[in-house]
């Protein structure tokens, strides 16, 4: 995946250190670690957007879809939802990890 916005907040080692550690075949651990970063993405979209308010989520998508490594669009998130919402973020993508661990059985 390329380059996003909340990269920075997203601490995916531990969950790719096992995927690498599996004795999946090569092609299966890269397919893993795609679905992993989709998961990771919807998810964190969905809970900003839950934050966000509606009127605001058309300006919040265009500016993903168009820039999604601008790190501008925090700053609109600080401005439209909460200052605090990096934490946020990084307590979401931890709890989505988790799920993604148990849902794997790891």
């Amino acid at each position: 995946m390329s380059i996003i916005f909340y990269d920075h907040l997203v601490d995916k080692k531990d969950i790719l250190i096992i995927v690498d550690d599996s004795s999946a075949p090569d092609n299966q651990k890269a397919k893993i670690k795609q679905l992993i970063d989709d998961v990771l993405h919807q998810g964190i979209i969905e809970f900003i957007l839950q934050k966000l308010h509606p009127h605001s989520h058309s300006a919040f998508l265009t500016q993903v879809h168009h820039a999604p490594y601008d790190p501008e669009i925090i700053q609109y998130l600080k401005e439209k939802i909460d200052h605090d919402i990096e934490e946020n973020i990084q307590k979401e993508t931890e709890r989505i990890i988790e799920k993604i661990k148990k849902d794997l059985e790891i």
